[in-house]
């Protein structure tokens, strides 16, 4: 390794080893925060020249030649177990984090993921060692004690891998103090906060100060701002001071998002990577990377030191921020199987929720997601996602990715009612029915909007977004849809530019001449929008980024006709130009989740595959079987068809469900019930403490659960989710009729294959007539009537009467 190949600091890091341990490498630990100088070597941002020991070394590269040959030595003696011998790495003493998370990436299974002294030291003295108030100890050591005790202590613990003990003891005893709150303001007067918030991102300027992490120290720092800006030295201390603090956020911090001195638009929990410098950003450079919660939007009285770009929040407005009626409402517990999901997860990377129909597996694979993928990420309240359906599909709308929305329309303002140049002033607007009426209905939140001017332009001048789907407002007669402004376009498409294009020309605003006002894009029709819009203004490519673009949580469903073109790649029929179909190679989903996790190796990826047995399984995976074990990941494979190089990154996670009344457990594939954990879920009556009318839910589900074991196996049994319509257990008689009739009955059959004599074993004859072959109609049709026939065959000591002797 060269010291260009080494080093931070030069024009192009991003590649370097020191970049990419410390900023791409967050799944083998953290070393963020700080200054350069733990990094033994790098290039000074404020000057020529390059920062090392220069006490001991004439050049940087005599200090090059000694860091790299001692890395060299402690890479020697971890492969020898010589541990002792790394204290005579002189070179790399001031370096502790550094040297742990090299030797950790070489050598896994022998050093833990854990960098920080304080944080060894915290860890070890909950477990009553005597090294952790030895102040003598080095970092390497602190960790090769704990890794020691945690091995003797823990059951099996030679099979654990040093990455579950790190998130089981930063999970259950972190050391992490309370989070520090910032207040930053989205650009002035919030003008920047929508892009902000659909990128899950706080941006703020001073741009010629650069990247904040190539400096050394917070005084070379320091005077590199004093020579970069003219203010007053008490201003410009102040504003030094607030942009240093984005180096000293971690995961789980908080910021406010503000409007002036008394609006909050949202609190935010910073993710990783934290703070990173995006130079090809045309302003607001310096990035934090957030993960928005709006459910705290509200005015409060002014706040003094709000107009400032970024500000402590104190103890008083914190406890306004936070206050009952602000923010979400409480929610519910965290059920503990999804701990016990998580831990499976992350241990083999892949896990099946399997068990009879209507146990809750979809409903808990949806939440679990949603809750790990943001616990994961530090949020402060991740069970917040499932507090209610909003809160879920909201949680996996932000999970699920950024950039183009699937729904975009084209909206045209006559400038005699309204003009977009009113949506970027007022920041919103609402509108309510004209033509097409028939698209008002489906439009929703999130929708992306081209804005077409009328007159006297003739072309598209804004891009907007969908804020409130169609319907009445509070203090409204009459349904609308709300808009917020996204960017204005500088010299758009015009109307002659989409008339003419071969593939608009046949969009439903063309059809109709423009009359009217809303119109509906195929999703053809919105990618050649776009790319024409980005041709004629670049500065709105950022808004228009390609709309399959994968976030942490990806959803699909398989089916009998599912295959490996669909899950990992190949050729299908596209619209070309002219409108015919032509053979394209595409990615199927699961190389577009593993691509997207491999250029964001420091966040986990969750795929959810519902009904996972219903395909071919095997099949669907083709080669890939074999990389989902989590020591082949990292493996690279050619793909068949585009003949590229492949792995699955380790921060792929999948999580299916399936429903054993379709096919057992024990049908699978061998080879794949080894890649997978699979965690049961069967009937829990224990939810249904609710009667209707004479008829206990509970005994009722149990008693019928034990006869169809007894009559059609244990896996075919009923789940207790059908009797629990909205989450609560049904509780009206016609209600519990319907659902029987609709959906248990149907189910019964099917399992007893039409044979009235097993249905009369499950139902009793007070339902089931075996001489005719069928129902009695007359029990089914009257809800009450049913209620006591179940009553008197299910209940709890009719149960006990037929227990056999």
């Amino acid at each position: 390794m060269t010291l260009a190949e080494y080093a931070i600091g030069q024009d192009d890091s991003t590649g370097t080893y020191c970049y990419r341990l410390e900023f791409a490498a967050a799944h083998l630990g953290s070393i963020r925060g700080g200054n350069a100088s733990k990094l033994l070597i790098y290039k000074r941002k404020s000057g020529d020249g390059w920062h090392f020991d220069e006490a001991a070394f004439d050049s940087v590269d005599a200090a090059w030649e000694r860091v790299r040959q001692d890395f060299v030595s402690a890479l020697d003696s971890a492969a020898e177990n010589s541990w002792p011998r790394l204290a005579d790495l002189d070179a790399l003493r001031t370096g502790p984090a550094l040297l742990v998370k090299t030797l950790h990436t070489y050598f896994p299974d022998r050093v833990l993921p854990i960098a920080s002294s304080a944080h060894l030291r915290h860890f070890l003295g909950l477990l009553d060692r005597e090294e952790a108030s030895n102040q003598s100890l080095s970092a390497i050591e602190l960790n090769l004690a704990l890794l020691e005790e945690l091995r003797r202590i823990s059951p099996g613990g030679s099979t654990f891998r040093t990455n579950e003990f790190e998130r089981f003891l930063y999970r259950f005893f972190s050391p992490v103090s309370a989070p520090t709150w910032l207040k930053i303001s989205p650009g002035r007067q919030g003008m920047h906060w929508d892009a902000f918030l659909a990128a899950n991102i706080m941006a703020v300027g001073w741009e010629a100060i650069g990247d904040l992490r190539d400096f050394g120290s917070k005084a070379e720092f320091r005077a590199a701002y004093d020579e970069a800006y003219a203010d007053p030295a008490h201003v410009r201390a102040r504003k030094a001071n607030a942009l240093w603090r984005l180096t000293e956020l971690r995961a789980g911090d908080r910021i406010v998002a503000n409007r002036g001195k008394s609006k909050i638009l949202a609190v935010g929990t910073v993710v990783e990577p934290l703070y990173e410098y995006q130079p090809q950003r045309e302003f607001y450079r310096h990035v934090v990377h957030v993960e928005w919660d709006t459910g705290y939007a509200r005015d409060i009285p002014p706040q003094n030191g709000w107009l400032n770009t970024i500000d402590k929040v104190t103890a008083a407005q914190r406890a306004l921020i936070e206050a009952s009626d602000v923010g979400p409402k409480p929610t519910v517990e965290v059920d503990p199987l999804y701990t016990w999901l998580a831990s499976a997860l992350e241990a083999k990377g892949q896990v099946v929720l399997y068990g009879p129909p209507g146990t809750g597996k979809t409903f808990h694979a949806r939440r679990f997601a949603a809750w790990w993928l943001r616990e994961r990420a530090g949020h402060a309240k991740p069970e917040a996602a499932f507090a209610d359906s909003e809160a879920l599909v909201a949680a996996e709308r932000q999970l699920a990715g950024s950039g183009l929305a699937e729904t975009a329309w084209l909206i045209v303002a006559n400038p005699k009612q309204w003009s977009w140049s009113d949506l970027f002033k007022d920041g919103k607007i609402d509108f309510g029915y004209r033509r097409l009426k028939r698209n008002y209905p489906k439009v929703q939140v999130g929708d992306l909007v081209f804005g077409y001017e009328s007159s006297p332009t003739k072309r598209l001048v804004a891009l907007a977004r969908v804020s409130r789907a169609f319907g009445v407002a509070e203090g409204k007669d009459a349904p609308t849809i709300d808009l917020e402004p996204l960017h204005p376009i500088e010299n758009g498409p015009t109307y002659d530019d989409i008339v003419s294009d071969e593939l608009l020309t046949r969009s439903e605003a063309v059809f109709n001449g423009f009359q009217g006002t809303l119109f509906a894009l195929s999703g053809a029709e919105t990618q050649r929008l776009s790319t024409l819009v980005g041709q004629a203004d670049a500065s709105t490519i950022e808004y228009l980024e390609e709309g399959d673009q994968i976030g942490q949580l990806t959803f699909t469903t398989f089916h009998p006709s599912y295959g490996y073109e669909d899950f990992v790649e190949g050729f299908r029929p596209v619209p070309d130009a002219s409108g015919e179909l032509a053979l394209q190679l595409e990615d199927g989903v699961f190389k577009r989740v593993c691509l997207a996790a491999l250029a964001d190796p420091g966040r986990p990826y969750l795929l959810v595959i519902d009904e996972i047995n219903r395909a071919n399984v095997a099949k669907v995976l083709g080669e890939l079987i074999t990389l989902l074990e989590v020591d082949k990941r990292g493996l690279q494979v050619t793909l068949p068809q585009s003949k590229e190089r492949f792995v699955v990154p380790p921060n792929v996670y999948l999580l299916g469900t399936m429903n054993t009344a379709d096919r057992s457990i024990t049908l699978m594939d061998v080879a794949l019930r080894r890649r997978f954990a699979f965690i049961e879920l069967m009937p829990r009556p224990d939810q249904l403490e609710q009667a209707v009318g004479t008829l206990k839910l509970e005994d009722f589900l149990a008693g019928l659960n034990r006869e169809v074991a007894r009559v059609a196996g244990r896996e075919k049994q009923i789940g207790h989710a059908y009797l629990m319509p909205g989450g609560q257990p049904v509780e009206e008689a016609a209600d519990f009729a319907r659902i029987f009739r609709l959906e248990i009955l149907p189910l019964l059959q099917e399992y007893c294959y039409e044979e009235y004599g097993q249905l009369q074993q499950v139902l009793g004859p007070e339902l089931v007539d075996v001489d005719a072959q069928g129902f009695k109609e007359d029990v089914l049709e009257d809800p009450d009537a049913l209620v006591q026939a179940l009553a008197g065959r299910f209940s709890a000591s009719a149960a006990e009467s037929d227990e056999p002797s």
